[in-house]
């Protein structure tokens, strides 16, 4: 058999003794390397209902306000999103509402 090219893995491939992180771990990870490298740019979460920005995970990273709607040239609809985030920062971006619940961010100047 052919030796597949690929950067995932299926756990049958794994060796016995290895023991892959949870989706929890994963979660609470990426919650420790937000507050503690507070990045420039961020891809996240959006609960519209709740006002929130999330990981993946659902891990709360900050809360969301919003702008007005506004349709691209493809007729999805986009919304400006303003963050302000548990690791102290605020970041400004879009809101892709009509393709999924997550934003594309970028922190403040200031």
């Amino acid at each position: 058999m052919k030796a597949r090219k690929t950067n995932s893995y299926h756990p049958s491939e794994l060796p016995p003794h290895i023991n892959p992180p949870t989706n929890d771990e994963r979660g609470q990870v990426e919650l420790f390397e937000f507050m503690r490298d507070i990045p420039e740019r961020y891809f996240l979460y959006i609960n519209a209902k709740t006002n929130t920005a999330t990981t993946w995970n659902g891990e709360r990273l900050g809360s969301a306000s919003f702008g007005r709607e506004y349709r691209d040239n493809f007729g999805g609809k986009r919304v400006p999103v303003t963050v302000r985030a548990i690791n102290g920062a605020t970041y400004h971006g879009t809101y892709f509402k009509s393709a999924g619940d997550y934003a594309r961010v970028k922190k403040a100047k200031g």
